[in-house]
């Protein structure tokens, strides 16, 4: 039998990209990329790589990216396909949100209450986002009685904690909570668990890369000046047999950064950002160089009595004078005008390419993104769900584990309110279903359909209506959006466009109609 040896000389290489500064760069390079800002991304890749990366062969092929140079005169043109999918991935998981339908109306009541009055559905809109973007992120519930007599949840970005891990299994959680002042000084909750199995909370300063030694007094004494004086630093433990957290994993989660952390969907379409940013700053430069361009004979530029131009700005570079004889018996000795043939076509089928290919790893559809032109049905003769098909199908893949997620951390919610109204802590699990809302594409004519139904049902106002249509409209100019289509309609409009007084302006209705449950969506 053959004896296959390994030559292991490459072990630190192979450490070194598989460790915790990986994780680190792909998190900063995402959380660039996420900014849809070009100067925080150019720096990012300029800048900011040598900062996070030791490793020359990785160092080098980033500089090597397009985004990472600057050339003088070459443009650069940012394109923005990696927010794209994540907010398309949002929009599609998360838009219409979620609520609690089990056969237990008080669990529902309980729950849906705590859902509205904690904003959930924008928190869960909140934790689609980092996942896709960042990869995964922490729900923590916690309790101030001095804030509130209800538990209060949080969402933690992935760059503010740690999960430690023990044979597969996690050990501990520490969140960081920089000061607002001076983000060099960090308080650190580390949550883990004592020898009976109770949920612990220690708190550490953490300081000049390293903890804080509680028996130095006087640099705790400094710390404490970042922070809250009155925060209560001691040791709690709590009669929990699980964490108060939540610790939301993808589909995609793996071992590669030396523990399980989720892969966002974003992941390893730097390149194609890149590739992106490339083709369409070369297209503009193309029709720069390619634009019209003038020639003339210096013989035929009018000057003054000082020998000064009258008629050619030489500050336009789009006119260039030469030097020799005009003759009007040879035209190409006159003035001459030509245009440069741009090959837009190319640019712009490779710019279809490179987004097709992005989109198809995130999983999502073109129209998902609001991208036509894309996709392979006609969108005139295919229904909807037929043209997303795809992105149908990664929505109920996702929900399989948000509703997991979700479950636990309702549960988590309730066993707190047991823990503060000193009851039992129940398990209450098996009473909990969740019922997410139905997806509604993001399509200008599914959403004005929405809208349409939702002013004839006297669920929102036409006001309310046309600024939800309008995303740069304000108050006045949905105000004054009204009043024209009143006035189309020939409905009273008093002097000076005021509405009639027959008439209410908040939800246009009359105002002896009386709507109980007409609040706005």
């Amino acid at each position: 039998m053959t004896n296959y040896k390994f030559n292991m000389k490459n072990k630190p290489v192979l450490d070194d990209t598989r460790s915790a500064l990986i994780y680190q760069f792909n998190l900063a390079q995402n959380m660039a990329l996420l900014s849809n800002d070009p100067v925080v991304i150019r720096n990012f890749y300029r800048e900011g790589v040598a900062k996070l990366l030791q490793d020359k062969w990785i160092s080098a092929n980033v500089k090597d990216k397009f985004m990472a140079q600057s050339i003088d005169g070459q443009a650069f043109v940012y394109f923005g396909i990696c927010p794209m999918i994540v907010q398309g991935k949002v929009n599609l998981v998360a838009s219409n949100g979620f609520k609690c339908a089990s056969n237990n109306k008080a669990i529902d009541d309980k729950l849906n209450e705590f859902i509205d009055n904690a904003c959930l559905n924008a928190r869960f809109a909140e934790g689609v986002y980092l996942e896709s973007g960042l990869g995964d992120f922490l729900y923590r519930l916690s309790y101030d009685p001095k804030t509130s007599d209800k538990p209060l949840i949080d969402v933690i970005e992935p760059q503010n904690f740690e999960v430690n891990y023990s044979r597969g299994h996690i050990k501990s959680f520490v969140i960081k909570v920089p000061s607002s002042d001076n983000e060099g000084y960090e308080l650190r909750e580390i949550y883990y668990k004592n020898m009976n199995g109770d949920v612990c909370i220690a708190y550490r300063f953490y300081y000049d890369n390293k903890y804080v030694d509680p028996s130095d007094k006087s640099l705790v004494e400094q710390c404490m000046l970042h922070f809250d004086r009155e925060l209560d630093l001691r040791e709690k433990v709590l009669p929990f047999k699980d964490f108060p957290i939540v610790f939301k994993k993808n589909a995609n989660s793996n071992q590669l950064y030396k523990g399980e952390r989720g892969v966002p969907d974003i992941q390893g379409l730097d390149t194609i950002e890149d590739a992106l940013t490339e083709s369409i700053s070369d297209l503009v430069d193309a029709i720069r160089k390619g634009g019209i361009k003038e020639y003339i004979d210096e013989s035929l530029v009018p000057s003054d009595v000082d020998g000064h131009d009258l008629k050619v700005n030489h500050f336009n570079k789009t006119v260039i004078t030469t030097k020799g004889a005009a003759n009007p018996a040879n035209p190409k000795t006159l003035w001459q005008v030509t245009q440069g043939d741009i090959k837009w076509e190319s640019y712009t089928k490779t710019i279809q390419n490179l987004m097709s290919i992005a989109i198809n790893k995130a999983g999502l559809a073109p129209t998902t993104l609001g991208l036509t032109g894309l996709e392979s049905i006609n969108s005139s003769a295919e229904s909807q769900e037929a043209r997303e098909k795809t992105s149908l199908r990664t929505r109920e893949l996702c929900l399989i584990t948000w509703e997991k997620t979700l479950k636990e951390l309702l549960n988590k919610y309730l066993q707190m309110l047991d823990y503060i109204d000193g009851t039992e802590i129940f398990d209450y699990s098996s009473l909990i279903k969740i019922s997410f809302d139905d997806y509604i594409s993001p399509s200008i004519e599914n959403v004005t359909e929405v809208l349409a139904n939702q002013v004839m049902a006297g669920l929102k106002s036409q006001k309310h209506a046309i600024k939800d249509l309008n995303d740069d409209y304000t108050d006045e100019d949905a105000d004054n959006e009204l009043l024209d289509i009143m006035s189309e309609r020939g409905q009273p409009v008093l002097q000076g466009g005021e509405p009639s007084a027959d008439m209410n302006m908040e939800n246009n209705t009359p105002k002896n109609v009386n709507l109980e449950n007409s609040n706005s969506l």
